[in-house]
């Protein structure tokens, strides 16, 4: 091994123990650093594995490079199409592609879904759960600890040549666990007949929108019992809320108390959440461009005083949010999505079990508001 392996060996474990501990770390510089040294790490094996072939004459220095890069492509589609495949038990494969899950191992179960489709799988799931770009997720492997302010004491005068008394400030921490997020679909065995990137356009989209269904109703509404926190895990009060009376329409004043009681350091990166029903039924009504422009409408996209307007039905009607995701929530994606299957005779049809792993917690909930139309 390397000088320089060594040391990244050493510095990942260092890194590893601070991540484990219960002491103030700063989490993204960390991520980064490990991202960095595992690029390095890959690079320098890689180097040394050429060299090694050089060395035993399996290949000459003048083809390494182009040779490896287009088998490394040639391999990586191969394999993509031999998965696609093989989760569909039944179809035929090439003798290549034999040869490929005998030494690939992926014929059997649990199988690593290609980087392509996966790729695809996570992109998708951004796009349907657009709420992951919002909060700080984070993608560590493992238990996270994330540590936050707890009680923070103002800054005080002192009396020259007087004892100076350190203030009780405390330390508090963000927990993210592991929970499983699983979707089964079944399709009937006609899918055999689809092409390889029909098929895969299929599983992608159904996998994809269901498992980011899932998540997004966690964010909103998980209990953080036995299950993610999401926005309801909030106790709200008249000091981060707004109930407007039952009999009562929203007006001005409902939304400009709402927007006074987040704490003006949220500001910048607030959005208003809440599904499309209850923006054009409680706040589009009250848009006067020409009296307070409390509601604007620039190339489609609508602010509420100057805060721009996110939808997403799965928030109860007649309840809003104006909140700061990124400063108010953390969460925890450690892994790709897994995708597994089976042919089941009975139905004669094909089960396929897409598996991620999600935690989310709140962090801060004075970056949350909330204005809700009473019920009863």
């Amino acid at each position: 091994m390397s000088k320089r392996l060594t040391e990244i060996n050493a510095r990942m474990a260092e890194l590893r123990a601070q991540l484990e501990g219960t002491g103030e770390v700063d989490l993204k510089a960390i991520e980064a650093e490990i991202r960095a040294l595992s690029d390095e790490k890959a690079s320098i094996e890689s180097r040394q594995a050429l060299a090694q072939s050089i060395a035993a004459g399996e290949v000459t220095p003048a083809v390494v490079t182009p040779v490896a890069e287009q088998k490394s492509k040639d391999a990586a589609a191969e394999y993509r199409t031999l998965w696609l495949k093989t989760i569909r038990s039944g179809m035929e494969l090439s003798d290549a592609e034999k040869r490929a899950a005998m030494t690939t191992g992926a014929a059997s179960a649990g199988a690593a879904v290609p980087t392509e489709t996966a790729n695809k799988i996570i992109e998708a799931v951004t796009q349907y759960c657009p709420w992951l770009d919002k909060i700080d997720l984070y993608k560590v492997p493992g238990g996270l600890v994330i540590p936050k302010e707890g009680t923070v004491n103002d800054a005080a005068l002192h009396t020259e040549a007087a004892s100076i008394t350190s203030s009780t400030d405390t330390l508090g921490k963000v927990t993210l666990g592991h929970f499983e997020i699983t979707k089964l679909i079944t399709i009937s065995k006609s899918v055999e007949k689809m092409t390889i990137d029909a098929f895969e356009a299929w599983l992608v989209k159904k996998l994809a929108f269901k498992i980011a269904k899932e998540i997004g109703d966690y964010i909103i509404a998980g209990t953080g019992s036995s299950q993610p926190a999401g926005i309801e895990s909030i106790t709200w009060g008249a000091g981060n809320s707004v109930t407007v009376a039952v009999n009562a329409d929203l007006d001005e004043d409902d939304i400009l108390g709402v927007v006074a009681l987040l704490n003006g350091g949220f500001d910048a990166g607030a959005e208003w959440y809440m599904s499309k029903k209850t923006f054009f039924s409680d706040f589009h009504p009250l848009m006067n461009t020409g009296k307070n422009n409390l509601i604007t409408c620039e190339n489609g996209k609508y602010r509420v005083v100057g805060y721009p307007v996110q939808f997403d039905d799965r928030i109860t009607v007649h309840e809003a949010y104006l909140a700061n995701m990124y400063e108010g929530m953390a969460g925890n994606m450690p892994e790709d999505i897994t995708v597994t299957s089976q042919f089941v005779v009975r139905e004669n049809s094909y089960d396929f079990l897409g598996s991620a792993i999600f935690d989310c917690q709140i962090k801060d909930s004075a970056a949350f508001t909330k204005i809700v139309k009473a019920t009863s």
